[in-house]
């Protein structure tokens, strides 16, 4: 019987934290959708009980607030990129990962126009809860840049190089704010990110992208 209660206690807890996870994954597709739709600051907890369908207190056993909520949202979309140009099997070199790491970072860009400019602009305000998956992205990107140009120059910068040029691929993501963004301008952005990673850290001419 001991041995039945405790199989019955494990089953339950298994079932109670599928439970938990599911609503916490619901929070964050109503978040997802709800930041597209009428924005950050227009978005009340509220919106997001609604779109998820969950009652108040369902919401608060996992997020504080709206804020919270984003960012976990960015934390998660950030962390899938990371994962995806460090997935095992991917051809190419360290330096074809830093240029695949921008490929997607656009593309997300391209696909998720009003959420990836709540992200970015959101993550960079100070004492932003997003700061912090702000900081290790930007990190992660700056590991990319740095195994990049040992693999191909052999050269030791300071870190401090690569987050400026994360700065400014951020700042390059920024000007794709807009209700549409066409093909012809999501190329040109990818053109001028990748020749500013290839100018700035010295790479061949041949992994340049013309912009």
């Amino acid at each position: 019987m001991g041995a039945k209660r405790a199989t019955t206690a494990r089953v339950a807890h298994v079932a109670e934290s599928l439970g938990l996870d599911l609503a916490r994954r619901g929070i964050l597709y109503s978040g997802v959708s709800v930041f597209s739709r009428i924005g950050f600051a227009a978005t009340r907890v509220e919106d997001l009980l609604i779109e998820a369908g969950i009652a108040r207190r369902t919401f608060y056993r996992h997020f504080r607030n709206k804020e919270e909520v984003l960012a976990a949202i960015y934390e998660y979309a950030t962390g899938e990129l990371i994962a995806a140009v460090r997935a095992p099997g991917k051809p190419g070199d360290p330096t074809g990962a830093l240029h695949r790491a921008i490929e997607m970072y656009f593309d997300y860009f391209a696909q998720n126009g009003a959420l990836a400019a709540i992200l970015v602009q959101q993550a960079m305000q100070p004492g932003s809860p997003l700061g912090p998956h702000r900081q290790r992205f930007r990190e992660q990107l700056a590991a990319l840049a740095d195994e990049a140009v040992r693999a191909t120059t052999g050269e030791r910068n300071d870190p401090m190089l690569y987050l400026a040029l994360v700065s400014a691929i951020e700042g390059v993501s920024l000007e794709m704010i807009a209700p549409a963004v066409s093909a012809r301008h999501l190329e040109r952005a990818k053109a001028v990110a990748h020749r500013l990673v290839d100018r700035a850290l010295g790479f061949p001419a041949a992994n340049t992208k013309s912009a």
